[in-house]
């Protein structure tokens, strides 16, 4: 099992075309599971009773302010606020970490907040929340032909389904 350093990896956005957040210093991925207590009169022992109610998601990034075309930029995500879009939390390499590789994780989230920080003399930043609005495939796998070769997409792009246990 190999470690994976911070800086690949990347929060990327878009479905066949997906680029990362330009800049970004930070991200972070929340997994939630809710629950509610049913505990009854009749249980006996001191613990509560719970039971799944729902799961939540969310990812958080933090960048640097740019205005970098070609990427996710701090203009290009305030304009999509409110949007529904595929995020992939993926391992990046190449030229300012760009070059997307192994999806680790992916789903559709709702860009829900964009904050914008400019301090005297201090490098702006730019806070980005997504909140997940369907399920999030964290078993995904690489589609292969009857032969074991991998399928990819015309833009170099290896194709990926949700895994089935």
């Amino acid at each position: 099992m190999a470690t994976v350093k911070g800086q690949n990896l990347r929060i990327f956005l878009g479905n066949g075309g997906s680029a990362p957040i330009a800049a970004a210093l930070e991200c972070s991925l929340q997994i939630q599971l809710n629950v509610q207590e049913r505990s009854t009169k009749d249980d006996e022992g001191g613990w509560a009773k719970n039971r799944t109610v729902s799961l939540a998601w969310n990812v958080r990034v933090n960048s640097a302010v740019t205005n970098d075309e070609g990427r996710n930029d701090t203009a290009s995500l305030t304009n999509r606020i409110g949007q529904q879009v595929y995020v992939q939390m993926s391992l990046a390499g190449g030229i300012q970490n760009s070059e997307q590789g192994d999806t680790m994780i992916a789903g559709y989230a709702i860009l829900s907040d964009v904050s914008v920080t400019a301090q005297n003399r201090q490098r702006g930043t730019c806070e980005i929340q997504l909140t997940g609005c369907k399920n999030l495939l964290t078993e995904i796998r690489a589609l292969c032909s009857s032969e074991p070769h991998y399928l990819v997409s015309s833009d170099g792009h290896l194709l990926t389904a949700a895994h089935e246990a």
